[in-house]
């Protein structure tokens, strides 16, 4: 699905973003029902943003879309968008010459982004790493994740600690999945950085609420899980609003047709200005009626501070990325 970013006046729609302001505002958040992105933007909530920037952020790991203090943003706000050339850039490493983009892969194509939409955090898209991973191994990673941001949003994890000391709890006997293993002294962000480093790059603003911009991450993971270019589910219902369940195969991006994997990314919506309130907006956006429901869930559990282990957990492992019996290795379909 698509973020409100692009290269410079050729912007995708907002997707995640209104897709999050209407969970916003069917949850216990009680966002004002009134609530349009671009009037958001205008206003300068900086407190709503906040959630944009952490559902951006997995599309924008670098966070080179936005504009630090300078002449674009004398003012340091959190939510001034540039023109997107950096972005763009770093994506075309990624995207050229087959280009391992993973962290030991070619030196120059390993940035965040490009290990985002071509590498080893492909994950973050809820897609496998490469053609032929095992489903139960993508899974993993994303409940990783999923635990670690939302360990963030609670505050039960500093913003402080770096990522090499960071570890996740299970309940089975699968191996940890530390973030050493994804970040060492040769990556950007390095393991010895912070979790605060990994989420805004270090850029200007000083107001930063991590618990909102980590929730905002979880919340692109899940919203992502049902875009059909990302993940195939079983089909629960075929009337309108569909409706999908069980993962049957989670994609891999490189060697997919793009066309047919951006069309279930809604590239051909306008929702700048729209009434998100109105969830009838998402049926005809093929899974987004579910993105915005396992949203407002998870936006829920936060508000409670339901913690992750027991309801959190056995709710994303049991539910939202349940494995049907008839899963397979991952592939570079779009269905």
């Amino acid at each position: 699905m698509y973020i409100g970013g692009g290269l410079g006046p050729f912007r995708h729609p907002p997707v995640h973003e209104t897709i999050t302001l209407a969970a916003l505002i069917q949850s216990d958040f009680m966002l004002d029902p009134t609530t349009t992105y671009i009037n958001l933007i205008l206003d300068k909530r900086a407190e709503i943003l906040e959630f944009l920037r952490g559902v951006v952020w997995n599309d924008d790991p670098s966070n080179l879309l936005f504009n630090n203090q300078g002449w674009f943003n004398p003012d340091n706000e959190n939510y001034s968008r540039g023109i997107g050339k950096d972005w763009a850039v770093q994506f075309a490493d990624g995207a050229i010459f087959d280009a391992d983009s993973t962290m030991n892969g070619w030196l120059g194509h390993k940035n965040m982004i490009a290990r985002s939409h071509f590498g080893d955090l492909q994950f973050l898209h809820s897609m496998a790493d490469a053609p032929g991973e095992a489903p139960e191994e993508t899974k993993r990673k994303i409940m990783m994740w999923l635990q670690i941001m939302y360990r963030v949003a609670l505050g039960e994890t500093s913003s402080d600690v770096k990522l090499r000391d960071i570890k996740t709890s299970s309940n089975t006997l699968e191996p940890f999945y530390p973030l050493r293993e994804l970040f060492d002294e040769g990556t950007i962000p390095n393991e010895n950085d912070t979790i605060h480093t990994l989420l805004t790059s270090n850029g200007t603003y000083r107001k930063v609420m991590h618990d909102r911009r980590a929730l905002g991450s979880c919340l692109h993971l899940l919203q992502d899980s049902y875009a059909r270019g990302h993940c195939h589910r079983e089909l629960l219902s075929d009337s309108r609003p569909k409706r999908y369940g069980k993962v049957m195969n989670f994609h891999s991006f490189r060697g997919q047709n793009a066309e047919e994997h951006q069309k279930y990314d809604f590239g051909d919506k306008e929702l700048d200005n729209v009434n998100v309130s109105d969830i009838s907006l998402y049926e005809d956006m093929d899974g987004c009626t579910d993105a915005m429901h396992a949203s407002t869930k998870m936006i829920n559990f936060w508000m409670k501070k339901s913690p992750w282990d027991g309801e959190v957990r056995e709710w994303l492992e049991d539910n939202i990325f349940a494995i049907s019996p008839h899963v397979t290795p991952s592939n570079t379909r779009v269905d």
